[in-house]
């Protein structure tokens, strides 16, 4: 009998214990930063952009919006708490929406190596200016994405 209050009260020490240790799966890591990068990305497209475009944007958004779910997943099978998933995830947008809406500088990934873990990449990339593969020289003929 003392055997199994000792086992019972000597448990949840263990549970503690092994939340605090986990870590997450590399892969996990990798699928949630991009899964984010494509989110915000392509969640505020500017004005003007073809409707071809933003059906394009959307399948970068329905793709990354699973990728982040999956992800999420990952890190709960790997010990993490809802609570702890809900910052790591508000704090990765954070991060994640700076690099984007800047030049990259500072991205853990690229762009091929994100959509090569989706699973249906979409066909092409949406662009504000679809006569162009590039970005537009002249930032001041289109109100360029801040």
């Amino acid at each position: 009998m003392h055997r199994l209050i000792f086992a019972l009260a000597l448990a949840p020490a263990l549970f503690t214990t092994a939340a605090f240790a986990q870590t997450a799966p590399a892969d996990a890591e990798k699928q949630l930063w991009c899964g984010s990068a494509f989110v915000a990305a392509f969640s505020s497209p500017p004005p003007g952009v073809p409707s071809d475009q933003l059906a394009l944007a959307q399948q970068y958004i329905d793709q990354g919006n699973g990728m982040i779910n999956d992800a999420g997943q990952k890190y709960l099978n790997a010990g993490f708490t809802e609570e702890q998933l809900t910052k790591l995830k508000t704090d990765l947008t954070a991060e994640v929406t700076k690099v984007v809406s800047g030049d990259g500088a500072g991205a853990k990934y690229t762009f091929e190596d994100c959509q090569s873990l989706m699973p249906n990449p979409p066909s092409g990339v949406p662009t504000a200016n679809p006569s162009s593969e590039e970005a537009p020289a002249d930032a001041s003929s289109s109100s360029a994405a801040q």
